[in-house]
Order: structure tokens, then C-alpha cells, then sequence
């Protein structure tokens, strides 16, 4: 694991990451969000727009201003985390009641991935798609520590805390599981004038996609670049890798790999006091 840097940002530091009061933040949410599933009175649902107004939009902010066909790049680690088996959840229970805990579950390990320093590029279905890293990042191993630390309090969070609570409110536990990769990062606004959005693309952010899909439940699988970030002792082969690439009569290889993420749970609280609530940029060595 890295040496802990030092942030250079002020501020006052926040409070140690806590599983606990994850999972019952998530309850809380979902809670809520089932009480407020019935027909709200004018003055609530005023309060629920203008709360909504006053959150903030998806996507990478360096890259927010790029005009339509226009792009732009960054080297970084893309991260999906995802919920495992929700499609049967949804043939088998009722839609509100899978729709309430996916928002109240996601919802929190977007803030999880804030703060570990990430971005949230978008919130796909079951999953949130995230960032670790811009143009002023000074070592790329800080992107890819931030990123495997967010991916394990996810994990440990959901699986050790969570389902507890959970199964204490009579319901079903899920499951969750994450991919990543490190590499170029391409930024580019596609649509027409009257509906666009910025999206990635480059291989990164889609081998990362496909780690995601290669892992298990409780799982973290990470593709080539981003295990040459990290510690040799952090990670294992994957016992399916490599995945093979051919073009033009060419062949290539690109290994993954499965991440020991429990090893990353030790240093969530220095992390998130270096980090005082600013990008993975805002750290030095």
C-alpha cells in the first residue's frame, strides 16, 4: 500500500469514514423515499424540485465545458460499482419497493465515491460510474489508491453493515461488486444541440466495464494498467485472464487481475482526512 500523502487543501477535516452509519444512512433514504412515494402536498413537493435543483450534475467539471463535438482528455481510473442479481430482484418484488432501495443503496456509495475524491460521471441503472483522477493529479498511484479505497468501503460497508440492517428490517440483502482500470480518458459531447451529454470513451473506460461484468459477488477485478499502480501483493490473476485481442492477424493479451480489497480498509480514515473533501488532485507526497 502507499505511504499515506499529505493534503495541502485546508478545511476542516471530515469525520472517519463509519459503516455503520452508511447502512443506516441507506435505511434512512430508503425510508424516506418510501414515505414520500405517495402524492405530496404542493408545499413538499416544491422543497423536493428546489432540492433536487440545488444538487449536483454528474460528469467530470474539468470537462463540463466542452461544446458539442468537442473533446478533451485526462489520465485516470474509471470505477463501476454495481448491485449483483437486481434484474431477479425486479421479476420477483414489487418495482417501487426495488426502485426505493437501488436509489437509497447508490445513492450513498455515490457519496462514498466523493469522498475518496472521485467523480461521479453517471448513475446507470444498478451502478455509479466514477473518475479517479484529472489533469492535475502529480502521481497516478494516488488515483489508484483513492479509487481502491472507495471500492472497498463500498464493499465492506454494504456487505458487513448493510445487510445486517437489512435482514433486521425483514428485508432481502444485496449484493455488490466493482471493476476498474487505469489509462487515457476521453471526454467528448455527443448529441445535438437541443440534448447532449459528455461521455467517455477509450479502452480503459470500457475494460473497466468489463471487469465489473468478470467479477463475483464481493469482488473487485482490475485490469492491466491500473495493477501496475498498485502493490503486487494487493492483487491476484484472475483465473480467467487474459482476455485476447486480435486485429490485422495480430494477437495481444491484456491481464486482469482480482483485488485483496480488504487490505485498502486500514487506510480509509487518513485518506479521507487527506483528502478534506477535495479531489484525488488536491493530494501531494
Amino acid at each position: 500500500m502507499l505511504t499515506r500523502p499529505r493534503a495541502y487543501i485546508g478545511g476542516e477535516m471530515p469525520n472517519k469514514i463509519n459503516r455503520n452509519q452508511f447502512a443506516h444512512d441507506v435505511l434512512s433514504r430508503y425510508q424516506q423515499l418510501s414515505s414520500a412515494s405517495g402524492l405530496l402536498e404542493k408545499s413538499a413537493r416544491s422543497q423536493a424540485l428546489a432540492h433536487a435543483a440545488s444538487m449536483p450534475a454528474t460528469g467530470h467539471p474539468h470537462f463540463a465545458h466542452l461544446g458539442l463535438g468537442e473533446s478533451d482528455h485526462c489520465y485516470g481510473v474509471a470505477v463501476f460499482i454495481d448491485l449483483v442479481a437486481f434484474t431477479s430482484r425486479t421479476f420477483w418484488e414489487k418495482p417501487e419497493k426495488v426502485l426505493r432501495l437501488n436509489t437509497a443503496v447508490m445513492s450513498q456509495v455515490a457519496e462514498v465515491v466523493q469522498s475518496c475524491g472521485g467523480y461521479i460521471l453517471g448513475l446507470r441503472g444498478d451502478g455509479v460510474f466514477a473518475c479517479f483522477g484529472d489533469r492535475n493529479v502529480r502521481d497516478p498511484k494516488i488515483s489508484a489508491a483513492c479509487a481502491m479505497a472507495a471500492c472497498a468501503f463500498a464493499l465492506d460497508a454494504v456487505k458487513n453493515a448493510l445487510n445486517q440492517l437489512l435482514e433486521q428490517s425483514r428485508m432481502r440483502p444485496v449484493q455488490i461488486r466493482a471493476g476498474a482500470d487505469y489509462g487515457r480518458l476521453d471526454f467528448v459531447r455527443i448529441g445535438s444541440p437541443e440534448a447532449s451529454e459528455v461521455n467517455v470513451v477509450g479502452f480503459s473506460a470500457n475494460f473497466a466495464a468489463k471487469c465489473e461484468k468478470f467479477a463475483h459477488s464481493w469482488e473487485v477485478v482490475i485490469g492491466e494498467g491500473l495493477a501496475e499502480l498498485l502493490p503486487e501483493s494487493d492483487y491476484e490473476r484472475h483465473e480467467n485472464s487474459p482476455k485476447t485481442y486480435q486485429q490485422s492477424y495480430m494477437t495481444r493479451h491484456y491481464h486482469y487481475h482480482q483485488v485483496k480489497w480488504t487490505t485498502y480498509l486500514h487506510h480509509l480514515d487518513g485518506l479521507r482526512e487527506d483528502l478534506s473533501g477535495g479531489p484525488v488532485s488536491s493530494i501531494i507526497l
